[in-house]
């Protein structure tokens, strides 16, 4: 079959995506998709991929995976630190302006990690794009996930790597240059090197990769089992959406991990040698430490990590996929969930895809919301709030409280309101949604 153009089939829609499942072999072999992205989405995406990046800068952290090449070096913690300082964006200031300011002739590659996070204007665009196809193939147990590569680089510094087993990449090419992007199927590397990682003597390998070049509004795809490196001479802006498909050793680390960050209390104090050998005592310092209700305590292990599961799923599934949950409303712009005042007699939304998931837990209602999990005094209409709220419909706040204020005061609803809103769950209607 020919290669998809918007000409043929407009793109992202459900039939572009059964031609992209069967062009590369339902997510088994590279492909290149040419024209896909419009000039007006390449412009957006640049945009809030600025936006990304003076919210990183303003945070001054390198937690979420940001990193800066030159030369193919690793820049430390006091390049980052000046970066930060003294290279912020300018208002108004496009994407190619800012690098050449900063870097001008210098080879440079920059990467940003989650970047779903920082920007919900992206988070949605994409997510919007990729929902058809979510909908065939449904949602990476861990999530998907949004990188962004910057540079001018030349080969990628990572060298010839091997992605993640099961974590299956779409590059969205924004430009201005191009890129080459080479294969090695996993057997044929293996035998030409031992299966060397992070391989950076590229050339002599050049000969038996198969090489895929891509330009401004192309879409690229890659299985996560082919050895591969990038090459960009000229500055170019990737955005890429993971697939984040883990092994079942993985998927169930993730969900202990989620025991460790959620159910574990913060105490620091020292142990001291059990000198008696009392096994017994040693253990009570464990159970100290366990943040878990009666109900999960009764719980047997295997009951327990069921239950991890479940919650572990629902967040993932509140946040349409993504594996990272946004920046609250109170931590970007100080909002205040006792500020709920700003909710009545507005109109609100839950913007499509997303959904709001829910369990009743004795008399609690446990919400999970764009990955948070919210708990509140019970009562049904709560629940007939959120599944007015899940047909990503405009309301008003005035006739979802009606039946609830029945027996609740008004306050009490508009604070259950706002908790949604600061989690980035519902939008207001009538105001310029803050970003």
């Amino acid at each position: 079959m020919d290669t998809i153009t918007e000409t043929q089939i407009k793109s992202f829609s459900s039939e572009w995506w059964d031609t992209f499942l069967q062009e590369n072999e339902n997510f088994t072999t590279t492909k290149v998709f040419k024209n896909v992205i419009t000039s007006e989405d390449i412009v957006f995406l640049n945009k809030e991929i600025i936006k990304i990046i003076q919210e990183l800068y303003a945070l001054k952290t390198n937690k979420y995976g940001f990193r800066v090449y030159l030369d193919g070096k690793l820049q430390n913690n006091d390049f980052m630190t000046n970066l930060f300082e003294k290279h912020i964006p300018f208002e108004n200031e496009n994407i190619t302006e800012y690098f050449d300011r900063v870097f001008s002739d210098k080879k440079f590659g920059m990467i940003i990690n989650h970047t779903e996070k920082f920007s919900e204007d992206l988070a949605h665009n994409i997510l919007l794009k990729i929902q058809p196809l979510l909908d065939k193939v449904g949602i990476p147990l861990t999530g998907l996930s949004a990188h962004i590569l910057i540079g001018n680089y030349g080969w990628t510094p990572l060298g010839i790597h091997q992605d993640t087993r099961g974590e299956n990449v779409i590059h969205f090419h924004l430009g201005p240059g191009p890129k080459i992007m080479y294969n090695w199927n996993e057997e044929d590397y293996k035998e030409l090197t031992g299966k060397k990682d992070n391989n950076k003597d590229v050339e002599p390998l050049l000969p038996y990769a198969e090489s895929y070049p891509f330009e401004t509004g192309d879409l690229y795809y890659m299985p996560w089992n082919k050895y591969h490196i990038g090459f960009s001479d000229q500055f170019s802006v990737g955005l890429t959406i993971w697939f984040n498909n883990p092994t079942k050793r993985s998927f169930t680390t993730a969900i202990l991990d989620a025991l460790h960050l959620q159910h574990l209390n913060e105490d620091d104090e020292i142990l001291s040698p059990n000198k008696d050998k009392d096994i017994d005592l040693t253990f009570e310092n464990i159970k100290s430490v366990l943040n878990l209700n009666e109900n999960l305590r009764g719980l047997t292990f295997i009951d327990l990590l069921k239950y991890l599961h479940k919650e572990y799923k629902l967040a993932i599934l509140s946040n349409g996929g993504w594996a990272s949950i946004p920046v609250t409303l109170s931590d970007k712009i100080k909002y205040e969930i006792d500020n709920y005042e700003i909710l009545d007699n507005k109109k609100i939304i839950t913007p499509y895809p997303f959904k709001t998931f829910y369990e009743k837990i004795d008399d609690e209602l446990v919400i999970f919301a764009r990955g948070y999990k919210v708990k509140i005094r019970y009562h049904d209409e709560l629940i007939n709030i959120i599944d007015k709220l899940n047909q990503n419909k405009e309301e008003l706040v005035t006739d979802l409280l009606s039946n609830l204020i029945v027996d609740w005061p008004v306050e009490a609803g508009l604070y259950f309101l706002s908790l949604l809103y600061d989690k980035r769950a519902i939008n207001i209607v009538e105001t310029n949604q803050l970003k």
